[in-house]
């Protein structure tokens, strides 16, 4: 139950860190918001269903009872956070910014960082979730109804091709930071 409340908190904290640092470097550069408070719920809202289908870690039981006095926020785990923040914090600025750079719309560029591969590839379990979510996402891009709700706009192909390639760079440093958790023997957050 302990693990699956620091997998919770390390899957929501970095999400909404980073939507909340868009928010804010927004606000005090003084450029447009990237998102929109409803699309930051919908994102959140997509993304959330994974944390169903995340299974025990393999062992848990075998493992030593935790400290009575450890903390809930342990100072790996609140690392990690910042880290996971400031790099959703980067794709979503970078997305948002290339599309405005090609004279593209607000609502377009919008768009493009509401629009995340790590909703697809952020838990590796929910692979058959994630075949579900493709069409939910293509109508937030796509449907009429869903453009008028949250703003949003069709994107182009080359549009595309970038969230992917940011989604994946994403998922690389996701894979690569827990190799290093591996590879250091660090079995509790």
């Amino acid at each position: 139950m302990f693990d699956n409340i620091k997998k919770a908190l390390l899957f929501a904290l970095p999400t909404n860190g980073g939507d909340a640092g868009v928010i804010l470097l927004a606000v005090f550069v003084g450029l447009a918001l990237p998102v929109t408070a409803a699309q930051i719920l919908w994102v959140n809202t997509v993304t959330a269903v994974t944390l169903a289908f995340e299974p025990a870690e393999p062992g848990v039981m075998r493992r030593p009872p935790r400290p009575p006095d450890e903390p809930l926020l342990t100072r790996p785990l609140l690392v990690r956070v910042l880290f996971f923040s400031l790099l959703t914090m980067a794709t979503t600025f970078a997305a948002f910014e290339w599309e405005l750079a090609r004279g593209r719309s607000l609502g377009s560029a919008r768009t493009a960082p509401a629009w995340r591969l790590e909703t697809l590839l952020g838990n590796r379990v929910v692979l058959g979730v994630a075949l579900a979510v493709v069409p939910i996402q293509f109508a937030f891009t796509c449907a009429a109804p869903m453009q008028r709700f949250f703003r949003t706009e069709l994107l182009g192909g080359v549009t595309w091709l970038v969230i992917a390639a940011l989604g994946v760079a994403l998922f690389v440093a996701v894979e690569a930071d827990e190799r290093v958790l591996r590879r250091l023997r660090v079995r509790r957050l």
